[in-house]
């Protein structure tokens, strides 16, 4: 290392952990990152098929998303990206419906025209909406009976709250909902309302690894396989990590684990810190890619109504991303979102496949198995963070009570969505803290490093 330079450890090789690598780099510093995984990504990591890379999880990339679009351009893939406007439906009752335009909430069948009325006028009043702490004390289904009305609510607004939330739903704020109609108007264009997302040719990935080329000619040093046994804390400080059972030093370390993870790797920390980390909660996903040898549906995310359905959504990515980029396979996602104490995160993937297929060919009844490639299961334990109304002091901060280890995840970035966007606009405010209070540390080379016996 140059010893003349600020060492910073970074954990995780997330879009957040490199993105920091990248904007650390950039202000002089020397940073390695550390990811236990075979790759970099994390949720935004990818698997193979067919000589194919795919993303695990589907991810959504706004026109909107000036974040995201200036590090594809900073980190050379713009040659990669693609601008589409996609459509979405509504499935309710056996049928389904468009469910896009001004006109097609004037003419959604399902509602009355009262209804439609007051559908519409939610989503205008959400525009209008700007304090957010306000809503962070008002229950979603409050806010949204409001002005949307009971009709409205219980066939648009609580099949989406049970698709994100799980049995969860009933003790989130207003701010959820109120988050993603500013993020999705964003992208309206014109009197169509065409909703424009883009999309990277071989995933998501493709911007991970152009920053980390980027970053690695700054001088990033990426660890892969590489699971951190423990922060060193000592006399208040974070002075290293310690990885298989050697103690790297360090001016500073950042985490990007999630919180409970974190908690799990500080024992030197205070008590009140690591209680803080380990209460906070999130959903995990259960969410099987289904690989298809034609087109399902002409939407990119088809919604559920049906409560005994059990995955929450039909995302068919390929009504995005041009099938040819994919060896022309169509690339259906059926999420479900999962309550920390839910009894399907345990189950096969054998279970899975058996329960899922049986409701995806009621709703696709001419849909033949033949038509089936792959069925492949994805899993995360730690994905939407559950964040109860009135708990915004319990929100972690950027500089942790011990000096010297930072923080950047995505309990944090509340009241804005677990998104890209957010994410990497998250990372640019640890940057800012911590070159901040780099300016005030002393001066002083690292330890040498120590092997510790085991």
């Amino acid at each position: 290392m140059d010893q003349t330079k600020k060492q910073i450890a970074v954990i995780g090789g997330g879009i957040m952990g490199v993105a920091l690598a990248y904007k650390l780099a950039q202000q002089g510093m020397q940073v390695d990152v550390y990811e236990r995984g075979d790759n970099l990504g994390g949720l935004a990591g990818y698997m193979l098929y067919d000589g194919v890379r795919m993303d695990r999880f589907y991810h959504t990339i706004l026109s909107s998303d000036t974040m995201m679009q200036s590090l594809m351009e900073e980190s050379g893939v713009e040659n990669k990206r693609h601008f589409t406007a996609t459509k979405q439906g509504f499935y309710d009752n056996g049928k389904l419906y468009d469910f896009n335009t001004p006109l097609d909430f004037m003419m959604f069948p399902p509602l009355n025209l009262i209804q439609r009325f007051r559908l519409g006028l939610q989503v205008i009043y959400a525009q209008f909406e700007s304090d957010w702490r306000k809503m962070d004390s008002v229950p979603v289904e409050k806010w949204l009976l409001k002005v949307s009305g009971r009709g409205a609510y219980n066939k648009v607004w609580k099949p989406l709250l049970r698709a994100k939330f799980d049995t969860t739903a009933e003790s989130v704020p207003a701010t959820y909902i109120w988050s993603r109609l500013k993020r999705m108007m964003g992208t309206r264009s014109g009197v169509t309302s065409k909703e424009m997302m883009c999309y990277l040719e071989n995933g998501y990935y493709t911007l991970i690894e152009g920053l980390a080329q980027k970053c690695e000619a700054l001088g990033v040093k990426f660890h892969l396989k590489a699971p951190i046994e423990e922060i060193v804390i000592e006399n208040g400080r974070a002075t290293g990590i310690k990885l298989a059972g050697t103690v790297l030093p360090y001016d500073a370390v950042i985490s990007t684990l999630a919180s409970p993870i974190l908690g799990g790797i500080i024992p030197q920390a205070s008590q009140s810190f690591r209680d803080l980390l380990a209460k906070q909660q999130y959903l995990g996903v259960m969410c099987p890619l289904v690989i298809l040898k034609k087109q399902l549906v002409p939407y990119y995310v088809v919604n559920i109504t049906d409560e005994s359905i059990p995955f929450t959504a039909v995302v068919e990515t390929t009504n995005l991303i041009d099938p040819q980029y994919v060896k022309d396979y169509h690339i259906v996602y059926l999420p479900k979102y999962l309550a920390p104490d839910s009894p399907i995160a345990n189950w096969s993937d054998e279970q899975v496949k058996t329960e899922w297929m049986k409701y995806f060919h009621q709703m696709f009844p001419d849909f033949k198995d033949s038509d089936i490639a792959a069925f492949i299961v994805q899993r995360a334990k730690f994905v939407e963070p559950i964040r109860p109304m009135n708990t915004l002091n319990e929100i972690p901060t950027i500089q942790t009570p011990v000096d010297r280890l930072y923080m950047g995840n995505t309990v944090m970035i509340y009241p804005d969505l677990g998104n890209g966007e957010s994410v990497t606009r998250f990372a640019m405010k640890v940057v800012d803290q911590l070159v901040a209070d780099a300016r005030n540390w002393q001066t002083e080379k690292p330890a040498p490093v120590q092997k510790v016996v085991t």
